[in-house]
């Protein structure tokens, strides 16, 4: 049938606020409010000087990889002997599933293995494994939260894991350090946690090293990076953005669809086309006039792009702009036609017809400083994706790399983006690209400076991403507005890709 289905991700939130000031509370409670759960910790911190314990809290369950971490602890003991009687492992196990034969051998299994670690290394003063295998109430768990050093939540597959989050949300200080399963849907957000592979037993051990080893001020930075995510995209932001996308969704049902254009949609543009007297187009270049290309110099305008535009621009009614996302070097080198006007970086550059570029807008771009080196990181740990900085933008290209990767990368970058945009910059998910550029600047506003002073009786725009979109919104009634390419739009018409749109437009031009 025609019915679409949206897939989107909506990583679930926490109520920070709940966690945070339950923290800041029972760091204010006198001796004798504390619970018995809370001076037994303390005690532990007390006798042993240096001491620093990990904390582990999960459901008993094959997915949350106890065994694992368990051995990585072990090995973790025998490879940096010099922590032995100053590390603890506190393991809270909640019971799951208690009568089923196969969660009754895995709660077997952990039992041996805590026994046999705590009788090869425990002494008389220390035992290296607390386990506990009970539910425990709130006040507890905050307890539990609040004197941990670390925390290790390394499951071998989990959809969520909303422990981690509660955990960084604890960190009232800002100190403390999260090492976290790369296969948690947690480590998407949490990316300045300590990330491990779960079946890398020896890294793992590493990884309690590393974190035990951690300087304050990068715990500082990494938690400070953690609770500005968490804060903002909370439990509420979580269940509000679910809710907006299903009215959304809903709102684009019961909205009309671009028409596809065809030979009728031709003969009535053509008639308003000879009728007029002053006209302009304003059109997109990359997936409009041409098609992409996983190196952006490469796209470059054939022989029969240049062919109509020149056909355009050479009639004495007509103007014709290239309203691109491209830096100014590059349309000037490959659109050098005299009667064209062209427009730059979404709108922070224009040439009119036959004279010098001229900048519209002078903005602060300091920012640049800022995301360039989380862009960097992205490239680094992405093959086949690059950067390409203009005057006022930075963009993320992914259209080389590994499709089940960069699908991974991109709900990263715009996660940690989104955390770090100020309100006056904007990103723009774009083909397989991720833009951040001012948001005062858009394509919108600056054909609207274009059709403001001029009284043009037919105007006809076309473009086929989501910076486009703001071109289509700022029309006049009565203008033609096209997509290229059938996506979600506000465009009146569309056509399937650039050679079915330069077809049309030779169709238009012979009529």
């Amino acid at each position: 049938g025609t019915r679409e289905i949206i897939v989107n991700t909506f990583p679930m939130g926490i109520d920070f606020n709940k966690f945070f000031n339950a923290a800041k509370a029972h760091q204010k409670r006198i001796k004798s409010e504390k619970t018995e759960l809370k001076k037994q910790l303390e005690l532990h911190k007390k006798n042993t000087e240096d001491s620093k314990l990990i904390l582990s809290i999960d459901r008993l369950d094959y997915t949350k990889g106890v065994i694992n971490r368990l051995k990585s602890f072990e090995i973790f003991l025998n490879k940096y002997p010099q922590y032995l009687e100053k590390v603890r492992l506190l393991m809270l196990t909640v019971p799951s599933r208690s009568d089923v034969p196969e969660y009754k051998r895995l709660k077997k299994e952990t039992d041996e293995l805590v026994g046999r670690i705590n009788g090869n290394y425990a002494t008389v003063n220390w035992t290296p494994i607390w386990y506990y295998y009970r539910e425990m109430n709130f006040d507890d768990l905050i307890d539990l939260y609040m004197s941990s050093d670390i925390a290790m939540i390394t499951p071998v597959r989990d959809g969520m894991n909303l422990v981690a989050k509660e955990f960084v949300a604890t960190r009232i200080d800002k100190k403390g350090v999260l090492i976290l399963s790369e296969m948690a849907g947690a480590s998407k957000e949490l990316y300045d946690s300590v990330t491990i592979n779960p079946f890398d037993l020896n890294s793992m051990a590493d990884s309690i090293y590393k974190a035990i080893n951690m300087s304050t001020e990068e715990q500082i930075r990494r938690n400070t990076t953690m609770q500005k995510r968490l804060s903002r995209y909370n439990v509420e932001y979580w269940a509000n953005a679910f809710f907006k996308a299903l009215k959304i969704k809903s709102k684009d049902e019961n909205e009309k669809s671009a028409k596809k254009i065809d030979k009728s949609t031709i003969e009535t543009l053509s008639k308003k086309l000879l009728k007029s007297k002053n006209r302009v187009f304003l059109l997109d270049y990359d997936g409009t006039l041409v098609n992409f290309h996983h190196k952006p110099e490469v796209a470059i305008p054939t022989k029969n792009v240049i062919s109509i535009l020149n056909k355009i621009a050479n009639y004495k009614k007509n103007k014709i702009y290239i309203v691109s996302g491209r830096d100014k070097y590059f349309l000037d080198k490959n659109l050098n036609i005299s009667s064209l006007g062209l427009i730059a970086e979404h709108g922070h550059y224009i040439k009119q017809p036959g004279c010098e570029w001229k900048q519209n807008y002078s903005l602060d771009n300091k920012w640049k400083q800022n995301l360039m080196p989380v862009f960097q990181d992205f490239c680094d740990r992405t093959p086949g994706t690059f950067i390409e900085e203009k005057n006022n933008c930075l963009v993320w290209h992914y259209r080389k790399t590994d499709p089940e990767l960069a699908n991974i990368r991109v709900v990263e970058l715009k996660t940690v983006i989104k955390s770090m945009l100020s309100e006056n910059l904007t990103m723009l998910d774009g083909n397989k690209a991720i833009e951040v550029t001012n948001a005062d600047v858009n394509k919108g506003t600056i054909i609207n400076s274009i059709i403001n002073n001029n009284n043009f009786d037919f105007i006809l725009c076309a473009g086929d991403d989501i910076s486009d979109e703001s071109m289509f919104k700022a029309l006049p009634n009565n203008s033609i507005s096209i997509k290229v390419g059938k996506k979600s739009t506000s465009a009146e018409y569309f056509v399937k890709n650039p050679n079915e749109f330069l077809k049309f437009l030779e169709s238009l031009l012979n009529k």
